[in-house]
């Protein structure tokens, strides 16, 4: 939550304290988190605190600090970078679409200031547009008439603009991502080649064969172009459904194994490992776009894992430079030996108890 606002737990952020919490004070139900977070460079305090508004049912006033200085929530993300591994991350292979279009965005969102706000703008921007594509469906007005290209205009420069450099942060970060999460997958297991890619709402074989020195500013401009050019031919659709087909809000990620397709054909212990070294593998590119490692969370990651899988899952969170908080609800499972090179702190310390 320090590091995206957001509960990975609920979208609902009612559901993330006491319902009896405030009672004693006499106040509504709140919650706050607080966190020293020693970083590369020093170190930075941050708070999050949130109260149920009870003027409004299950509405949430939220106020985010930063070394005691109230921040705006998009200034807050990022501060501290973060990787959370759960079980119900294995939906990310064979899942809808949109969980992997949120995965994207939690990620780049903490690693490039400038994404989040450019986000938020492109969702607004989408809310309006479709908008007047709906009212311009309904009143029956012409593809090629001068009324819809003159109303479409503003709107679709703007759209083209900020989904372009969405789709650029995405298209760039998953070329690393893809080739660092199948050096994890081969630390875990052998033979096998683990391949993510990219799959946008356009066509961007211009990109293709182009370094990674190619330039972020560079890389949106082709995309810019091609986004254009998508949106004029689709004219027609978009005035016939009253809805924007053209942009980031459609992309996808697809997963594959020794060229198969995970999401159709891999196992579930298959699918574990392969979100198992995303995550290492976010990790690692968090480090080196913002020269800061994350604090990477393996939320009961050991229980679905065989013995062999277990050592070599902690061999390779070993060899990261990361801090690893790793919970498990069987004690025994944190007792390995190779997990006794990790500092770790156990809490609780009865039956049922959590441990880290």
């Amino acid at each position: 939550m320090l590091a995206t606002t957001r509960s990975p737990r609920s979208s609902l952020e009612r559901e993330v304290f006491n319902f009896r919490s405030g009672e004693e004070l006499g106040i509504p139900p709140y919650a706050r988190v607080a966190a020293r977070v020693m970083l590369t460079d020093g170190t930075v305090d941050l708070t999050l605190a949130m109260q149920l508004d009870p003027r409004r049912s299950n509405h949430l006033k939220k106020q985010f600090s930063v070394d005691g200085r109230a921040v705006r929530a998009s200034d807050a993300v990022g501060r501290l970078k973060a990787v959370l591994f759960s079980p119900e991350d294995v939906g990310l292979i064979a899942g809808a679409p949109a969980a992997r279009r949120r995965y994207l965005d939690v990620m780049l969102s903490q690693l490039y200031r400038d994404y989040l706000r450019t986000l938020s703008r492109f969702n607004k921007l989408l809310t309006q547009r479709n908008s007047l594509l709906r009212t311009l469906a309904r009143d029956g007005v012409a593809h090629s008439g001068a009324t819809s290209s003159g109303q479409l205009a503003f709107w679709d420069e703007e759209l083209t603009a900020f989904g372009s450099a969405l789709i650029s942060h995405r298209y760039r970060a998953i070329r690393r991502l893809s080739a660092l999460a199948n050096d994890r997958f081969a630390r875990l297991t052998a033979g096998h080649t683990l391949r993510i890619d990219y799959v946008p709402n356009l066509n961007l074989t211009a990109l293709e064969g182009r370094g990674p020195e190619s330039g972020h500013d560079e890389t949106t401009a082709i995309v810019a172009r091609e986004f254009t050019s998508s949106l004029a031919a689709r004219r027609r659709e978009e005035l016939r459904r009253g809805l924007s087909l053209v942009g980031p809000q459609r992309d996808n990620l697809t997963f594959s194994l020794d060229g198969v397709d995970l999401a159709l054909y891999g196992s579930r212990g298959q699918q574990r490992l392969a979100v198992l070294a995303l995550k290492l593998a976010e990790a690692s590119l968090m480090s080196e776009e913002a020269n800061e490692p994350p604090v990477v969370m393996l939320d009961d990651v050991l229980s679905e894992l065989d013995e062999h899988h277990r050592e070599c899952l902690i061999e390779t969170v070993s060899a990261e430079c990361s801090q690893f908080l790793v919970t498990s609800a069987d004690e025994t499972l944190l007792t390995t030996p190779s997990l006794a090179v990790l500092p770790f702190l156990r809490l609780g310390d009865g039956a049922g108890d959590m441990s880290d």
